[in-house]
């Protein structure tokens, strides 16, 4: 399906404006457990199937996640798509207010509203196609009325950790804001337990390379499964360590004296399954969580691998133009090497294992069109991305022998950063 399919298939045949209105709430409140339970959407997408509203409600969420993820655009060239998946994703999953989003994308009030609205849309639709094929997972049928419950929330969440480990898409995240964003979500139920969370050294930490949507995930379970578990006043620890190639996260308890009782413990429900599905989605970023209980308390520990500082590779004549590409990113986490020709270019690249390489067309000996020819024809740079830099407009050329991405001469410092952070991701600044 291409890019704005999704987006025209809503339109032939759009869900009805309650049941919109219904999706738009639910996206709203994504990780408001509490709503989510007793939201109508949840008992739908349940379909009276036994087990407990917790689950269903973490089953929808990740349904209504998805159907945000499958909005995401296959590439930079529709623009029109790209706006809804922005608003709606800012919106909804990163919780920006409506403001922020405008500051962010350029956007006017009108037009930011219009893009959310389209996105909300098509995940309505989404959703509607999936509840028109939905039935009871096999573990339901022939068991018996009392073992339902159980096998509802152990199936449900195998077959979701299978699926989310297939589909998990690792970027470079600031550990710190992901952990303040899940922090914000769980403000009310802190303020109504007089629980503190205290985040300490959560910076200058190094970028993980994780899941942002599986990140918080996991850490919103972890954190809940902590709220359980503190008697009401109790403070929360959050630290974090750095390593040559991960980071450690450490959640624990501070100020608790043993108990007479031994060890506190969580509910049951979220022992048996929402501590589990934590840990799995963790594994599934490659990382690990651990958990110690002990006389009058717990702590956490979670790893995640550190996202490798890219290397970017500029390959020009002009030994002015790569110093300037180095003082553009001077401030980010980012390597910049030079080569001012395809043949000293060649001796680097058996060095270094570019991210990303950034090429000039009007070189002396060897034109860039050649040596674009030449680095596409290297297994080992088959994946690269590579952006042609030069004076002329040859877009589509560029494309055709294999290029990425193009840049027109002279380049500006935004015009760098967005072309890179289209084929890396976030490029994230030195602290």
């Amino acid at each position: 399906m291409s890019d704005t399919s999704i987006y025209e298939t809503d339109q032939e045949h759009g869900a009805d404006a309650d049941f919109q209105q219904s999706v738009r709430t639910a996206l709203l409140h994504l990780y408001d457990n509490a709503f989510l339970q007793n939201h109508p959407l949840t008992a739908l997408w349940a379909g009276g199937l036994v087990g407990d509203r917790l689950t269903h409600a973490q089953e929808l969420r990740r349904v209504l996640l998805d159907s945000i993820e499958r909005l995401r655009p296959q590439s930079a060239a529709h623009g029109d798509a790209a706006r809804a998946y922005a608003v709606l994703t800012y919106r909804c999953v990163d919780g920006l207010t409506i403001e922020e989003i405008e500051q962010k994308l350029g956007l006017s009030r009108r037009q930011t509203y219009r893009e959310f609205t389209k996105g909300v849309e098509a995940v309505a639709n989404q959703l509607q196609d999936l509840l028109a094929m939905r039935t009871p997972p096999p573990a339901y049928i022939g068991a018996p009325e009392e073992m339902k419950g159980e096998l509802s929330r152990r199936e449900l969440a195998e077959a979701e950790l299978a699926r989310l480990g297939r589909q998990a898409r690792c970027e470079a995240l600031l550990l710190a804001d992901v952990v303040a964003g899940v922090c914000k979500l769980l403000e009310p139920r802190l303020r109504r337990r007089n629980i503190t969370i205290q985040m300490l050294a959560l910076q200058p930490i190094a970028p993980v390379l994780a899941d942002r949507t599986l990140l918080r995930q996991a850490l919103l379970n972890l954190l809940s499964y902590a709220v359980d578990a503190l008697l009401d006043g109790a403070t929360l620890e959050i630290t974090a360590q750095e390593t040559p190639l991960s980071v450690r996260l450490f959640v624990h308890q501070v100020n608790t004296e043993p108990t007479e009782s031994g060890p506190l413990s969580p509910p049951p429900h979220r022992e048996g399954v929402a501590l589990t599905v934590a840990q799995s989605l963790v594994a599934a970023q490659n990382g690990n969580l651990s958990l110690t209980l002990s006389p009058g308390g717990w702590s956490a520990e979670i790893v995640l691998p550190v996202a490798l500082t890219p290397t970017i590779v500029v390959i020009d004549d002009n030994r002015n133009l790569i110093e300037l590409f180095q003082r553009y990113l001077a401030g980010h986490r980012a390597v910049v090497v030079g080569a001012s020709s395809g043949e000293e270019a060649a001796v680097l690249l058996r060095q270094v294992s570019p991210q990303a390489i950034v090429l000039d067309v009007m070189m002396p000996h060897q034109d860039g069109w050649e040596v674009l020819q030449r680095l596409r024809q290297d297994a080992a740079l088959a994946e690269t991305p590579i952006i042609v830099c030069s004076v002329l407009r040859e877009h589509d050329l560029a494309l055709s022998l294999g290029a990425s991405d193009t840049l027109v001469k002279p380049v500006s410092q935004s015009a760098l950063l967005d072309a890179l952070r289209r084929w890396l991701g976030p490029l994230h600044p030195l602290d």
